[in-house]
């Protein structure tokens, strides 16, 4: 057995050397001055899927200070005639990809990237338009402010103005939220900040499978992995720099460059992946010199980065596996026991089994469904007393 796994390791290690993409001119382009939220700032071919044009879009977003800041991001426009009354928006949030430019997913190709949004041909076959977000920081240069809410949640939101712009998006105002993992958190803070901050929006529902909802409990428990240190590694690179917090507060100075490396990678491939993990097993157990849970000021950046601060703005949908090592159920339940005691409309779904990897993949049939009965105006189904 020994054996088996060395040479599967030897043969999949050269596909750890693959070179992290390099974002093209494209992503360039800075956002026009005086230009608003949402506003296009430039839009060119993407492959296409059947049923839908495909555009790789650069538009205004705002960072957490409120400077506008261009994203990217790729839209598909279904080529069927508009519903009536026009076409509805999914804005899908992906996952983790990594926190460096080259780690955006619109950088991939066609297909991969079509395959990577769970639901993409039931939304078109719907009629709807979907708009699929870089974040900031990824594709267009600049520091990814990895899980931090306010900038998530404006990039996906702007999306959704920005693809209304396109030609045969024909928007009716409606929209929907749908993510997972690392989007799923964004879904549940852009769901939040919605009314707020897009008040000519209409916000119909919030899908997240297997959301991030306690910052501080779920990412500064003991790292028992090189997953685990790898995140850890994202989340201390992108909040030092985001909120010019000196990383040595929490990090050894002797592992700061170890840990630096692992940031740098990307996850979006086999390849990359592996390069990822090879970086992570630097960071030992006792890379941190003291817990971020209790070192001001990162345990009040945890709590504002949690959801769970602000009405939800729509019904929500959550999905979780039962067998998920990443989020662990818990977590998960917490939450939905938490926004139902806030009256939320929650339908909260379990899948027994499922790990984190297939959560999003295992439930979005029943996404599907969720969204579709949103945009009909459909009332909410809502499962809190049970």
């Amino acid at each position: 057995m020994v054996f088996r796994w060395a040479a599967l390791f030897f043969a999949i290690l050269p596909l750890a050397a693959c070179g992290i993409p390099d974002p093209p001119a494209f992503y360039d382009t800075p956002a026009p001055a005086g230009a608003a939220p949402g506003s296009l700032v430039s839009a060119e071919p993407f492959p296409p899927v059947p049923g839908a044009v495909a555009y790789r879009v650069l538009y205004v977003s705002t960072d957490i200070h409120g400077a506008r800041i261009p994203v990217s991001g790729i839209v598909y426009v279904p080529t069927a005639p508009p519903p009536r009354g026009g076409r509805n928006v999914v804005a899908w949030a992906h996952a983790t990809t990594g926190i460096a430019p080259g780690c955006a997913p619109s950088l991939d190709g066609g297909a991969q990237f079509a395959h990577s949004v769970p639901g993409l041909g039931d939304f078109i076959a719907a009629g709807d338009v979907v708009a699929a977000t870089d974040y900031q920081g990824m594709g267009v240069a600049g520091v990814h402010p990895y899980l931090i809410g306010r900038s998530e949640g404006a990039a996906i939101i702007d999306s959704v103005r920005a693809a209304r712009q396109l030609p045969g998006a024909d928007f009716s105002g409606k929209y929907a939220l749908w993510g997972h993992s690392q989007g799923a958190q964004a879904v549940l803070m852009a769901g939040e900040m919605a009314h707020g901050y897009a008040p000519e929006l209409d916000l119909a529902g919030v899908a997240a499978a297997a959301p991030v909802t306690d910052l501080k409990g779920e990412l500064t428990e003991p790292f028992k992995d090189n997953a685990g240190r790898l995140l850890a590694a994202y989340v201390y690179y992108s909040w030092s720099k985001t909120y010019n917090v000196p990383v040595t507060s929490i990090v050894y100075p002797q592992a700061v460059p170890a840990m630096n490396n692992a940031a740098s990678k990307c996850i979006n491939t086999l390849g990359e992946g592996i390069s990822a993990i090879l970086a992570a097993r630097a960071l030992n157990p006792v890379f941190r010199s003291h817990p971020p849970q209790s070192t001001p000021p990162w345990p009040a950046l945890f709590d504002e980065n949690s959801p769970g601060h602000a009405p939800a703005g729509a019904p929500l949908l959550i999905l979780q596996g039962t067998k998920d090592p990443t989020v662990e159920p818990h977590w998960t339940r917490s939450f939905v026991t938490f926004v139902c005691s806030e009256h939320e409309t929650v339908a909260f779904l379990q899948y027994k089994g499922v790990k984190h990897l297939n959560i999003a993949d295992k439930s979005e049939p029943d996404v599907a469904a969720w969204i579709a009965a949103r945009f009909a105006g459909k009332p909410a189904p809502d499962n809190c007393q049970s």
